[in-house]
């Protein structure tokens, strides 16, 4: 069997398991979604793409950085949209959706893990444990500034934990009436939207460490369910290495 010609560059993370990053998760659903065989790889240096950030994706020459980038070139180059039960109502009302977890929600899972002190002594051994004791002493709290300012100077970390909390509240609400009933977003079979979708909802609610977001998840019965469908058809050895963590 020849190797797959398609390469994820993603965040490390147990094998079978969802990623920590949500859109190293989206890339990966997005490319099971398409039936496309590709190998994980996890880079020695990922500032060293011209973005800084994962993922990104090779397809023989072309290097594609950025999951929603990654997802139109699933698109335009494999032909596999992924929306073939959308209507146009469901792809403008999933766009505005993720958009809204995109720039708002998920800086709550940012401060969960990275500012608060509980979310950053289970944070800094799993980033940056392997590193010599000297070394992980200096860029372990400079990568932890650099993220607080950077939530910051969005102006979410300007506000209250209360006001945080409240406008965290309000996208989960909105999340949780979108879905409904429904087994998927906007549909009976999952599509590019639910890609994204479980790629946050995973994060916020079955990844360490707790946050306000698992809270805000887990007292909505149709987003735990929503989680554990994804598990169970994506991750489904997740369930296993989540209770032993």
């Amino acid at each position: 069997m020849t190797n797959p010609k398609i390469t994820l560059y993603a965040f490390e993370t147990p094998e079978g398991c969802f990623n920590m990053s949500p859109y190293c998760t989206k890339a990966e659903i997005l490319l099971k979604m398409a039936g496309l065989p590709y190998q994980l790889e996890i880079p020695e240096d990922y500032k060293s793409f011209s973005k800084g950030k994962l993922p990104v994706m090779k397809d023989g020459d072309a290097v594609i950085e950025d999951s929603e980038f990654i997802r139109l070139h699933i698109a335009e180059k494999h032909g596999k949209t992924l929306d073939r039960t959308l209507t146009g109502t469901a792809i403008a009302s999933g766009h505005a959706m993720m958009r809204m977890l995109d720039e708002r929600t998920i800086l709550g899972l940012v401060t969960g893990r990275w500012v608060d002190d509980s979310g950053w002594r289970v944070i800094e051994p799993m980033f940056f444990g392997e590193l010599p004791q000297e070394e992980r002493k200096a860029v372990g709290p400079a990568m932890r500034e650099q993220v607080s300012e950077g939530v910051k100077a969005q102006g979410f970390g300007r506000h209250t934990r209360e006001q945080q909390n409240r406008l965290l509240e309000a996208d989960i609400n909105s999340v949780a009436a979108l879905l409904g009933e429904k087994n998927w977003l906007f549909s009976d079979e999952p599509t590019y939207l639910d890609a994204s979708l479980f790629g946050f909802l995973a994060n916020f609610y079955a990844a360490p460490p707790a946050t306000v977001l698992t809270e805000l998840v887990a007292k909505r019965p149709n987003l735990v369910a929503y989680v554990n469908r994804g598990l169970e058809k994506w991750y489904p050895a997740a369930r296993s290495i989540l209770s032993a963590a």
